[in-house]
């Protein structure tokens, strides 16, 4: 008899893989190092490429209801004017869903509650596993040990599961940080109901709506700009001041002491994700810089391409994983490599930001979205 999974992770990716195996009838249970899932973090972007995957789960009218389906994607210089837009109308036609924005916690909820909290462990730390001809044995920090028929690690980016298989593997820093944050304020009318990141002077600003009154935000900013806390909000106030509106609004309203803190980092991506019975997924396997809005939407897609793979050789789990990455690997390693791409322009300043703004004007929209179209496509 087929031993159950075991996925190690319970956030987007974790929860979503045993979602989408227990809809094809694969036992799956998912173990979560945290004590209890709390409602952490900011905001979330789930692009067409997610929302298609969660509509084919049955999830994607409560997650546009827990959140803000988008109107408008942007990206825009300091004074608020467009270098890039898309027709989130025309997306929305050719894909059934258009961009949308919501709390990391609402998200987590939602996919928590359809699993069912039964289904999740918590506190449970796994710290070394070993696999035979019948299973996995994974041994936890409390001493227990637990058989599974196969292991997904779905633990991020510093995955303790991956490096275990593929020693040595780190993630690579970007020279800068990114702070995030909710913000209680309302935006004036055009700023409701879309994505804007501004560009100027090496510096990023995105922000959007979450919930009405609500809004979510990330500022980019080169260098170590002073990681430590005390002064933050005003060191930003700072170095964003000359941004036009909402920007200072956003930041005036901002709560300093929930702000987070996250160093840009990615993964050059593995060039397996697995090994025998064991597999990653989500940032484990490919994790990418902030900068196409496509950490999770990713994490999303291998979660129901790994359920696809598995329910058709449920015997067979390496056999499984190997087609799973053949379904997924070109297109993780894209994603990887043109947001870095994209990290490096959006932080231009001067002579060469200003001819990179000509640039993005001059081009046609219908070339841009192309571009969109090939991220938001489902490749199974």
């Amino acid at each position: 008899m087929q031993l159950p999974g075991i996925i190690i992770g319970g956030g987007i990716a974790g929860l979503t893989a045993a979602i989408a195996l227990r809809q094809r009838g694969l036992a799956v249970q998912v173990y979560e190092a945290a004590p209890q899932i709390l409602p952490l973090g900011a905001g979330i972007w789930m692009a067409p490429n997610a929302m298609q995957v969660f509509d084919r789960l049955g999830l994607a009218q409560r997650i546009n209801a827990g959140g803000v389906p988008l109107q408008a994607i942007e990206i825009v210089d300091g004074q608020m004017r467009p270098l890039l837009r898309t027709d989130q109308a025309r997306i929305r036609q050719r894909f059934g869903f258009s961009t949308t924005a919501i709390r990391r916690a609402t998200l987590q909820q939602l996919l928590l509650t359809e699993l069912g909290p039964a289904h999740v462990q918590l506190g449970k730390i796994c710290t070394a596993f070993s696999e035979d001809a019948e299973g996995v044995t994974l041994t936890f920090a409390d001493g227990s040990t637990q058989r599974a028929g196969f292991v997904v690690g779905a633990d991020g980016i510093h995955s303790p599961i991956r490096e275990q298989l593929f020693p040595g593997v780190r993630p690579g820093g970007r020279g800068h940080l990114v702070w995030r944050g909710m913000s209680a304020v309302q935006l004036a009318p055009h700023y409701k109901r879309a994505i804007r990141e501004a560009w100027a002077d090496g510096l990023r600003f995105g922000f959007s709506e979450i919930a009405d009154g609500v809004v979510d935000w990330f500022a980019a900013v080169p260098g170590s700009f002073g990681g430590e806390r005390a002064g933050l909000l005003a060191r930003l106030q700072a170095a964003f001041q000359g941004f036009a509106y909402p920007v200072p609004a956003i930041l005036a309203a901002a709560d300093e002491p929930a702000i987070i803190k996250n160093e840009v980092m990615d993964i050059d991506p593995l060039p397996h994700w697995h090994r025998g019975r064991v597999c990653l997924i989500g940032d484990a396997a490919h994790a990418t810089t902030p900068y196409m809005g496509q950490g999770g939407c990713q994490a999303v897609e291998d979660a129901y391409a790994l359920a696809l793979t598995l329910s058709q050789q449920p015997d067979n789990p390496a056999a499984a994983f190997t087609a799973m990455q053949r379904l997924r690997h070109a297109k993780a390693r894209r994603i990887v490599h043109t947001s870095r791409l994209m990290g490096h322009v959006g932080y231009l300043g001067g002579a060469l930001g200003a001819l990179r703004n000509m640039a993005m004007r001059a081009a046609p929209m219908w070339v841009t979205e192309q571009q969109f179209y090939s991220v938001y496509k489902l490749g199974f």
